[in-house]
């Protein structure tokens, strides 16, 4: 599960530090607000895995500044759960982590430090492992289109033409989302751009907003590369779900970001996930 957590840093963190601007920023008219120096966390609890947290400090925004990310080192970070305390190690960078742990479902855990006088904490539980996670295809063929000379690319150039079908038991109505990953060491695209073209590594991936039903699809041209995926599912909390649908508003409706943190930003929430493998093949 270790690239579930890789995505949840690399990905999932644009959510909070998004989030982070709207709640700065005045709602109609773009004006800075006075800073309260509040730290921003990004904790994600996985089941079987040890605890890692991200803690920076509040970013200012406005159209006439550039956001920055200040990592806070230097803070007594505590975990407690299940009868123990845990005294996370600063590694650096704003990192913090324990790798001696290995979290357990249905523990409530909560985190603990004094930021600038004030105590910040929040508390949450890792939801229980998807169940019955199916698709009704563990491969599709996409055409490969080369626009290497020029060109835009249109919806359904690589031709596929089947949604691919992903069904999961949900008796609670509980938050699940899907991630898609490519794992290909080096791999082939769908569409082949100009050599000027950059492209972002973030494209080997893409997700479908959290739902709390029992089903999802993927339309066959969200596929960017050919080869060995992984399609995740993830069982989220609450408090997840509210922070990604936050990051669909704008400053006109959003004041301050969702947040589960007394006297801080961002989320600490837990997350456990079911994958399948995947195939694109070449037409």
């Amino acid at each position: 599960m270790k690239n579930i957590l890789n995505y949840l840093y690399k990905n999932i963190t644009t959510l909070c530090v998004w989030g982070m601007m709207i709640g700065l920023t005045g709602c109609n008219s773009g004006e800075v607000l006075e800073s309260a120096d509040n730290p921003i966390v990004e904790g994600y609890l996985v089941a079987d895995h040890p605890i890692t947290l991200h803690i920076k400090k509040e970013i200012p925004y406005s159209d006439q500044s550039i956001s920055t990310e200040e990592p806070l080192d230097g803070l007594d970070v505590t975990i407690t759960g299940g009868g123990n305390t845990y005294h996370l190690k600063n590694n650096g960078d704003g990192y913090y982590s324990d790798s001696t742990v290995s979290l357990k479902v249905g523990v409530s855990y909560t985190m603990n430090f004094t930021y600038n006088g004030k105590v910040v904490t929040a508390t949450t539980s890792i939801p229980s492992k998807p169940t019955n996670f199916a698709s009704d295809q563990t491969s599709i063929y996409l055409t490969q289109v080369d626009l290497s000379s020029g060109g835009m690319p249109t919806p359904g150039m690589g031709g596929g033409e089947t949604r691919v079908n992903l069904s999961w038991t949900n008796a609670n109505s509980d938050y699940y989302f899907v991630v898609v990953e490519n794992i290909e060491t080096d791999p082939e695209a769908v569409i082949i751009l100009p050599s000027t073209t950059t492209v972002s590594a973030d494209a080997r991936r893409f997700r479908n907003q959290p739902v709390q039903g029992t089903e999802s699809s993927i339309n066959p041209n969200q596929f960017q590369y050919f080869g060995q995926h992984h399609i995740i599912l993830m069982h989220v909390n609450p408090d997840y779900a509210a922070l990604y649908k936050s990051a669909g508003t704008t400053s006109q409706n959003i004041s301050t970001p969702p947040t589960s943190i007394t006297n801080g930003f961002g989320i600490f929430t837990g997350v456990n996930a079911d994958t399948l493998d995947f195939e694109v093949k070449k037409r």
